[in-house]
């Protein structure tokens, strides 16, 4: 006879859905797998984010909710990178229930009403635009709280998302965010998120998109269209990141796919090209630019001295 098949486990799991698949107590309890919380058993050595294991705590008490950094890993709302390992954030909503505790964890009381709540994979979180709204208390600056706006409001045509996300681009509108913030009148960086909220853009793709538009204009450059679908007389139509149409310039921010995949590249090159015959100019950048203040003062004389020689080749009398 060949030996029963062991049940294959999840990188984290609850003891009750362990338990239906199978798994003994021995199995539960062995050296291959430990307990960042009770009830909750994660493999070792696997790499499992905040939002999941909050969905597991999740799972077993349905009185808690999944909020803010927590909640918008899970929806995939653009953070700075400090906050990649952030504390794992709950809360119940007032009358459910006391504050969370867990060790290792934030808990909170919030007064979000049912239209705030939003249900997924049998656990429930906070809303998209209520979730962006409690960011404002976390420490963000404003550009990285239009960032993380921005990833609201992505095209549904655009890139898709992470399997491991919930919900579908666009999360949240912009109609909706602001609606949350005229019910949240008194919440921590009002004053900031009313501000941010004038300044997120439809149809940004990217956190690097949303970083170097911002920029830009703090810099003092006129803010650049995002994501525009360019039709040429000819009926070739391209979309690029970033444009300044006035001076027949393109933006091109360059993930690392676009330099490790040969046809991605390729798609670049020709893009580029068909973009200089028809008398456009392309600048592309990557994730370097924000390594430095040099690197992106670099950038911007990169750009003006493009203007300037766009300009001159635009010139009637020339």
């Amino acid at each position: 006879m060949s030996p029963r098949p062991r049940p294959s486990t999840p990188h984290a799991f609850t003891i009750d859905q362990a338990r239906l698949h199978g798994l003994t107590d021995h199995c539960l309890y062995r050296t291959g797998l430990h307990t960042p919380f009770a009830g909750i058993r994660v493999a070792k050595f696997s790499r499992v984010s905040q939002a999941v294991l909050a969905q597991q705590l999740a799972l077993r008490d349905p009185t808690l909710v999944i909020s803010h950094q927590t909640a918008a890993q899970a929806w995939g709302i653009w953070l700075p990178t400090r906050m990649a390992q952030a504390r794992l954030h709950l809360s119940r909503v007032r009358g459910a229930g006391g504050i969370p505790r867990f060790k290792g964890a934030e808990g909170h009381l919030i007064s979000a009403g049912p239209e705030d709540l939003r249900s997924e994979q049998g656990v429930r979180l906070t809303s998209p635009a209520w979730t962006w709204t409690d960011l404002a208390s976390q420490g963000l600056t404003l550009n990285e709280l239009v960032a993380a706006g921005d990833a609201l409001l992505q095209r549904d045509d655009g890139p898709p998302r992470l399997p491991e996300l919930l919900g579908d681009n666009p999360l949240s509108t912009r109609e909706e965010i602001r609606e949350v913030l005229e019910r949240r009148r008194g919440a921590p960086g009002i004053r900031m998120l009313r501000t941010a909220v004038e300044l997120l853009r439809e149809r940004v793709d990217s956190e690097p998109e949303s970083r170097v538009r911002t920029g830009l204009v703090d810099a003092g450059w006129p803010e650049p269209e995002v994501n525009p679908v360019l039709v040429f007389e000819d009926g070739w139509t391209v979309t690029a990141d970033l444009v300044y149409r006035p001076w027949r310039i393109v933006l091109q921010y360059e993930g690392r796919h676009h330099f490790s995949e040969e046809n991605q590249y390729r798609r670049d090159m020709r893009r580029d090209r068909e973009l200089a015959r028809r008398g456009w100019a392309t600048v592309r950048l990557d994730g370097d630019v924000f390594d430095s203040p040099s690197k992106w003062t670099a950038f911007l004389d990169q750009l003006a001295a493009e203007v300037e020689r766009q300009t001159r080749l635009m010139s009637p009398t020339r």
